[in-house]
């Protein structure tokens, strides 16, 4: 804790001191082990514990600042120094290094890792195996058939099951809680694997407070943590004078010395050992595998990394699971548009068919009711509210000022009042637009989950004020049971199942246009539809046959000058020859983007959270040979994680980084810049935030007069021959944002340079 507490009113515990506390650079060590830290430059000792002694024959004061072959024998130093070469950055590796001067010649096992200039040596003297492990030395074979098991759960909870069940049989420790993080930090134990005489965490949450954020940051960097002896005495670290007190960062250190806090958590927990496995998703950390013994327990450097190998196979399960549910979710939607389709196809009433398919919509949803409301009837599937309360919630639902989007919540009741009136069976609503303005709608219910939370412990509660004096926190001593009621909430609805909402509502849009209303929208997509094929018929009778026209040309002179007897004329031959690949180029690359503007809607995928950096990649490396003749200087701040499908939007990418390349001024280097933003929360809807999108270059730019135009297809403001194209790249842009359900548009000045941006549905993951 900090020596200067901040000052708070008498009787409130400090929650910030917690955050502050510098657990990353402690001052000391765990005393199961040595730690010499050595300047990576010429291995010159900086720091090392203070139990240097204890296997050595040198004293702790003593090596500081000498050569780090003084404490270890030449063989070592060189693999250390070898080792040091292959290292990334906060990697770390296990090999034997033998002391000089100790009793023991005995090669000794150390963590090597190297961190802000630093080369950080653990020795860990031998471990005998753990008395309840249950795992035989050989851990290969054993660590396969485990990672065998966990590949053959077929659920989510069966896999957490396994995955302590494996950790426990490894480890031998008491007790192993799989420990879920929500959304606002806190935490679920979803899994445990126990002995008898420990108490049972399974399904009590804890506050977000149990594990400060600091603390979460570290389980993200450093994915292991071991605590053999809970009462430990911690061994200070002696720092060389020359470092001029700067302390030593243990944030990568199996050996650092936890928070004093933490320690005293464990002790009221009954607990005398732990270790800790973070489970990371992404980069991002799920949760955690944590493991607690009622006495003493050291586990090995080999079963430790084999602990972690389970986690990340853990994470990878969880993701192959949720991949294989949501593709399973799509092929289920797509099917069902196809069996309404053909019921409409047959002629049955667009309410029929959907009536006909009612269970189906329901279940697609995980819904227990569904409405399709329009200015003439309401029709009502399953467990809904009365007519007179959906069309009531529909009337404020059209009034929102985001209306034309999709709404959805889980605590409809602190939206819509009168909802609170009929919580039980729409605590959750997911509303879907069928028209502009939004006259007709459709919408799934979800009832009330009357559920109870049990905390471990009162959450109000997580800490406690010291008899040691003012300002003082101790953790809270009362891990009991305490439950809190919680009412007016459903069911969250998911990222894929808002998707397949989009996709329903495109089916009774369908439905609806051909069986019940000319809706102004769809008629103007239709005359928008009309005119893209008339340009495509165009442009295909004239941008394709003048290639062709001069192909044909050119081979009539060509075959002439070769046919006649006056064949030294290769020079001219040549240049026809050129001119024939030219068109030849130019046809291809128009059928090339007229095939890949049809195929588009025809290849869709599902819409998945994308990092848009990653995206932005790929598009750069499709152009790598482009951006290196021009010298392209590229720069994109930290995007974010979006919703959407990522080949489509790379495909966004490379046509806006083409066009920025190819109009590029010639005076100067191209400079590109993309970005993102949140959308104001006026032009985003409520409950569906979406992010800005920016490509902005420095090039030749446009009239603003024609930032409508460019986005319709084979539509230039410049001539063919000065920048080659097809005149379709915009327009395959416009078509997959809109897909998308986004927004594109642009703006530029001549001589100045042009933005083309667009919005997508930022991730759960990507907001704050």
């Amino acid at each position: 804790m900090n020596d200067r507490p901040t000052r708070t009113p008498p009787g409130t515990p400090n929650l910030a001191t917690c955050e502050q506390e510098p657990i990353r650079i402690p001052g000391a060590v765990q005393p199961h082990g040595v730690l010499v830290a050595a300047r990576k430059a010429d291995l010159v000792i900086m720091a090392v514990s203070d139990n240097l002694g204890a296997i050595s024959g040198i004293a702790a004061a003593a090596a500081v600042g000498t050569p780090l072959a003084a404490l270890l024998d030449a063989r070592s130093v060189a693999n250390v120094a070898a080792l040091l070469e292959r290292l990334e950055p906060s990697a770390s590796a296990i090999l034997p290094v033998t002391l000089a001067g100790a009793a023991d010649s005995r090669p000794c096992h150390a963590l090597l890792h190297r961190h802000d200039g630093l080369a950080i040596i653990e020795i860990e003297t031998p471990v005998a195996e753990p008395a309840s492990a249950q795992m035989p030395g050989d851990l290969v074979p054993a660590l396969s058939a485990a990672i065998e098991r966990l590949q053959a759960a077929r659920d989510p909870s069966a896999l957490w099951a396994q995955a302590v069940r494996e950790v426990r049989t490894l480890t031998g420790f008491d007790r192993v809680k799989l420990y879920r993080f929500h959304p606002d930090w806190t935490g679920e134990v979803v899994a445990e694997e126990r002995a008898d005489h420990m108490p049972g965490f399974m399904g009590l949450n804890f506050p977000a407070s149990d594990i400060p954020a600091q603390a979460r940051d570290l389980y993200v960097a450093n994915p292991t943590r071991i605590i053999p002896d809970v009462g430990y005495v911690p061994v200070p670290l002696l720092v060389a004078a020359e470092r001029g007190g700067v302390p030593i960062d243990l944030s990568y250190a199996q050996l650092r010395s936890v928070s004093p806090l933490h320690l005293e958590y464990l002790r009221n927990m009954g607990v005398g050992a732990s270790m800790s496995v973070s489970v990371l998703r992404g980069g991002k950390l799920w949760g955690l595998i944590a493991c607690h013994h009622r006495g003493p327990l050291r586990v090995g450097h080999d079963r430790r990394q084999a602990c972690r190998l389970l986690a990340q196979v853990l994470a990878w399960q969880l993701a192959v699971a949720e991949e294989a549910s949501v593709a399973r979710h799509s092929a289920a939607v797509r099917a069902l548009q196809a069996r309404v389709l053909e019921d409409t196809a047959r002629g049955r009433d667009h309410r029929q068919a959907i009536l006909r398919h009612a269970n189906d919509l329901l279940g697609l949803m995980d819904a227990g009711g569904f409405a399709l409301v329009t200015p003439e009837a309401v029709t009502l599937v399953g467990t809904t509210p009365d007519e007179d309360a959906v069309r009531d919630l529909t009337r404020w639902l059209i009034g929102r000022e985001d209306a034309a989007a999709s709404f959805e919540t889980d605590r409809l009741g602190s939206f819509h009042p009168p909802a609170q009136g009929f919580a039980d069976v729409a605590s959750g609503v997911l509303a879907v637009p069928l028209s502009r303005p939004p006259r007709q709608m459709m919408l799934w219910f979800r009832p009330e989950v009357a559920q109870t939370v049990t905390w471990g412990g009162d959450p109000r509660k997580p800490v406690e004020l010291s008899a040691q004096g003012p300002g003082r926190l101790t953790p809270r001593h009362s891990f009991a049971e305490w439950r809190e009621a919680v009412s007016g909430r459903s069911r969250i609805w998911q990222p894929h199942e808002l998707v397949a909402a989009g996709e329903l509502r495109d089916l009774v849009l369908d439905v609806l246009v051909r069986r019940a209303e000319e809706l102004e929208l769809i008629n103007s997509q239709l005359a928008r539809s009309n005119e893209e094929l008339e340009a495509f018929a165009y442009v295909a009778s004239h941008d394709i046959r003048e290639p062709l026209r001069q192909i044909e040309t050119f081979a009539s002179l060509l075959e002439r000058a070769v046919g006649g007897a006056n064949v030294p004329q290769a020079g001219r031959i040549g240049r026809w020859v050129e001119g024939i690949e030219a068109s030849s180029r130019r046809l291809r690359t128009l059928i090339d983007d007229l095939t890949e503007f049809s195929r588009l809607g025809r290849h869709a995928q599902p819409m998945a959270p994308t990092p848009l950096g990653e995206a932005l990649v790929e598009a750069e490396n499709d152009l790598s040979q482009a951006i290196a003749e021009c010298g392209a200087a590229i720069s994109a701040e930290d995007l974010p994680v979006v919703l959407c499908d990522r080949s489509q939007i790379r495909v966004v990418l490379q046509n806006l980084l083409s066009n920025a390349i190819k109009y590029r001024a010639p005076d100067r280097t191209p400079r590109i810049v993309i970005a993102a933003t949140p959308e104001p929360a006026d032009r985003a809807p409520r409950g569906r935030p979406m992010l800005r999108v920016t490509v902005t270059d420095n090039g030749i730019g446009f009239d603003p007069r024609y930032a409508e135009r460019i986005f319709e297809p084979f539509q230039r403001l410049h001539s063919a021959d000065r920048f080659p194209g097809s005149g379709i790249g915009l327009a395959t842009c416009r078509k997959i944002i809109d897909r998308h359900g986004g927004t594109i548009g642009a703006e530029g000045r001549p001589g100045e340079g042009t933005t083309i941006w667009f919005t997508l549905r930022a991730a759960p993951e990507a907001m704050p």
